[in-house]
């Protein structure tokens, strides 16, 4: 074919008539229908996997929620039978003459904060015991306050119980005693 001006239009040759053309498209042909097949193969063993672990995974949530339930139930049960105990929740410390020392400049605030944490920290174990059990074991409780010598700063203080109230808020009232400046 020749165009009007002189130039020769392309066409396709037909390589599809050669029997080599037609084993090479045929074996692309069935490379891509076997390289498929794999691919759906991998595909779907993958998948297939994934859906496993996943329904495994949700038995194990399931499984945990239940455990969870459980155990908050339990707990529920245990602390309404503690609450029909008596325990301690908290301790209060008050020292009856830390206005008349920080009058007369015998100590500080600071000081006394900090004594009264040593003192807190002291008898912290009561916390959430029994109150007839902390009542039976009164006498130790007073002994651990006045045995220890407290020190705080250049200062070092003895404690003095005069008086201890054991009830769900365990309050301690104490003299301060300065033993060496």
């Amino acid at each position: 074919m020749v165009d009007t001006r002189g130039n020769h239009i392309m066409h396709i040759p037909p390589y599809y008539k050669k029997a080599g053309w037609q084993k090479f498209f045929a074996g692309m042909f069935i490379g891509g229908v076997i390289a498929y097949a794999i691919f759906l193969f991998m595909y779907g063993t993958h998948f297939e996997n994934w859906i496993e672990e996943n329904l495994m995974l949700r038995d194990e949530i399931r499984d945990l929620k239940d455990r969870a339930e459980t155990l908050n139930k339990d707990k529920e049960e245990l602390n309404e039978k503690r609450k029909e105990q008596l325990v301690i929740q908290s301790v209060e410390i008050v020292f009856l003459n830390e206005s008349k020392l920080l009058s007369q400049n015998l100590t500080d605030r600071l000081s006394i904060y900090k004594l009264r944490e040593l003192a807190k920290e002291q008898i912290h174990d009561v916390i959430g015991k029994d109150v007839s059990s902390v009542a039976d074991n009164e006498r130790l409780i007073i002994k651990s306050l006045e045995s220890k010598i407290y020190r705080v700063d250049e200062f070092t203080y003895e404690l003095e119980v005069e008086r201890l109230i054991i009830s769900p808020k365990l309050t301690v009232s104490l003299q301060i005693k300065i033993t060496k400046n």
